[in-house]
């Protein structure tokens, strides 16, 4: 049986994705495990049993069994990942989301696939799929449809990010007055340190460069500086021109008179229909008659839905296309960038990115003969110093010998740029949040919780400093001044790796620089990326520097290891600590008892800092960029 949470395979010219190899087992297990383990080993190979049949008989397999005039259906709600990592549970129990790779590659094997005729796209709140996300799901929509084929979509609930998204289609349906948000984009961003004041927490914020930076600030200052709100401000500016030009382009309006519905600020969609911005008022039942209609069927023949979580099996032979003959590497990098093994968030928040694996995988791809160039595919809204340098030291090494393109997906900034900057071309979407080469760190001073705590704090030193990184007291005049210095090294050092791996002269990347977060578009005028665009346009660059011949296919390989079942129900690697793993996860489940995770979601930075804390770790987290969710 396929893996479920293995990409898709890829189409000829945008590449095959084969499941990732299982991992080779390392030593064996302790006597003491065996024992506790016995009684439930004769139950596990029981159970395991009667998953292996249930799984053959359900649609976990191959998606070959695709009836002729099919419909792709597509439920999008929610956050759509960027990657999630097979692991054995996501086997027994159903499978993991279906991600942004493997919907896009979905498209791309329907549009040659005889027996998909269409797509329904059903669109619910997208509340953390990011713009760029977006712009990468409607372009292969819109790629789609060059053959000839169809998309319908339906939707209960619409606002600016679903109904980008919902552009792409031939048709959209909305239930009448229903929910049609159109007045523009807005934000709220919260600050932190008058509740940390509270509290009792002091918080000492260091930066550099003058832009640096929305996650920084949220927690460093009572209110943003100039420069930042003007940073926010713009972006916002940008990212709503792309959407405006976007309406009038798909729906043949003007711009002058798009911006003139916005300022209308309505949100029902009988309104929205009569302005031409949606094209049927329509129930479920009549989006099936209008289906029917499409696919030239009888009113009572059943329509034949394939789920996209199904469909991701479908092989590219079954889809009738061929398989790649040149393999390109891809890497993923999703999440905070630490040094180390990286760890999966209990919290609900953020995942850690280890360094270790990142670099193993690039290693590996290098290593590969039959490798011809390495995609790492890059989420991230930056992390810790050291192990985003570890990564782009490791990438620079490995462009001496391959092609290293980076894709960009939502957000790339700060510690994401700082891994992406020595590849051999960068690709971000017009919406994507990059740049951001800057610095900052947050030292709190916990003196102040003690005393309001009742807590007796004694500090015991051998070292006139020893004691300053220990958030018991505040950093000295002299300490506070050292900080900054070193900060200002660090940061002149992203400037000129920077400035090096584009090949740029320094005094114009300091200009570029200064912590300021740059949409796509904006980055490729500035000369931050090479080119815009999704995987299709990474893997075209790919090709070229490969020097693969247009005529050739090419295919995707993943590079990442899958968890076993007991690495996952352990919560921890074969190769892992199991003490500090065994707390983490312990916590986590204290957290969700709590209520407190919307928390560890809404802090920036706030769960990937606790995890590390947590696994006593003094990791701090100086290069973080989130992108600012206008809605």
């Amino acid at each position: 049986m396929m893996d479920p949470n293995a990409p898709a395979p890829q189409h000829p010219q945008t590449p095959y994705v084969p499941p990732a190899p299982p991992p080779v087992k390392k030593g064996g297990m302790g006597a003491g495990l065996i024992l506790a383990l016995g009684c439930f080993g004769f139950l596990a190979l029981g159970f395991a049993g009667i998953v292996v049949l249930a799984a053959i008989g359900s649609d976990g397999g191959s998606g070959g069994n695709v009836e002729d005039k099919s419909v792709l259906r597509m439920k999008l709600t929610g956050g759509t990942p960027e990657y999630v990592r097979s692991t054995g549970l996501d086997e027994l129990f159903g499978g993991s989301p279906v991600t942004v790779r493997q919907h896009v590659f979905n498209l791309e094997k329907a549009a040659a696939d005889k027996r998909i005729k269409g797509v329904l796209l059903e669109l619910g709140p997208m509340e953390g799929t990011g713009w760029a996300k977006v712009e990468e799901l409607r372009d292969a929509l819109v790629e789609f449809k060059k053959g000839g084929k169809f998309v319908v979509a339906f939707s209960e609930y619409l606002s600016e990010r679903e109904y980008a998204l919902a552009l792409a289609a031939d048709v959209i349906v909305m239930p009448k007055d229903s929910w049609f948000e159109f007045n523009g984009l807005a934000t709220d961003i919260s600050h932190y340190p008058g509740l940390l004041e509270k509290l009792g927490i002091e918080v000492q914020y260091f930066r550099y460069g003058k832009y640096k930076s929305v996650s920084g600030e949220q927690t460093g200052r009572m209110a943003f500086t100039e420069p930042v709100k003007e940073m926010i401000r713009q972006n916002m500016d940008v990212t709503f021109t792309h959407f405006v030009d976007a309406v009038a382009s798909y729906r043949k309006l003007d711009p002058a008179a798009v911006k003139a519905l916005i300022e209308q600020g309505r949100t029902k969609s009988d309104w929205a229909i009569e302005n031409k911005l949606i094209d049927q008022l329509g129930y479920q039942d009549e989006v099936e008659a209008l289906l029917r209609t499409k696919l030239g069927v009888e009113e009572k023949e059943k329509i034949h839905f394939v789920p996209s979580s199904r469909y991701r099996n479908v092989t590219p032979g079954e889809a009738g296309l061929e398989e790649g003959k040149n393999t390109i590497a891809l890497i993923y990098s999703v999440g905070l960038i630490v040094s180390g093994k990286g760890s999966d968030d209990p919290f609900g928040g953020d995942s850690n990115q280890g360094s270790d694996p990142l670099i193993k995988s690039l290693r590996k791809a290098v290593e590969d003969d039959d490798v011809k160039a390495i995609i790492l595919r890059v989420d991230s809204p930056g992390g810790a110093g050291l192990g985003c340098d570890y990564v782009r030291r490791e990438v620079a090494r490995a462009r001496a010998k391959k092609p290293v393109i980076v894709s960009m997906s939502d957000v790339a900034a700060s510690g994401g740029y700082w891994v992406s900057m020595d590849a051999s071309a960068i690709v971000a979407q017009p919406t994507t949040a990059t740049g951001s080469i800057g610095i900052y760190t947050v030292i709190p001073n916990l003196g102040g919780l003690y005393e309001k705590m009742g807590l007796n704090n004694e500090t015991f030193k051998v070292g006139e400093h020893a004691d300053a990184l220990i958030a018991a007291r505040k950093f000295t005049e002299a300490e506070a001044k050292q900080w900054d210095t070193d900060l200002f090294a660090s940061y002149n050092r992203f400037v000129s790796l920077a400035a090096d791996g584009r090949k740029m002269d320094n005094e114009k990347m300091q200009e570029l620089a200064q912590g300021r977060t740059w949409l796509g578009s904006q980055a490729k005028e500035n000369g931050l990326v090479d080119a815009l665009g999704g995987f299709p346009a990474a893997i075209k660059i790919a090709r070229e520097k490969a020097n693969i011949p247009a005529s050739e296919t090419v295919g995707l390989k993943l590079f990442d290891r899958k968890k076993t079942f007991l690495e996952e129900i352990l919560q921890r690697d074969a190769d892992e600590e199991e003490a500090p793993e065994l707390a983490v996860s312990l916590l986590g489940k204290t957290v969700e008892a709590s209520g407190l995770r919307p928390l560890f979601k809404k802090v920036p930075g706030l769960s990937g800092f606790s995890r590390e804390v947590v696994k006593g770790r003094e990791t701090l987290f100086p290069m973080m960029e989130y992108q600012v969710d206008y809605r």
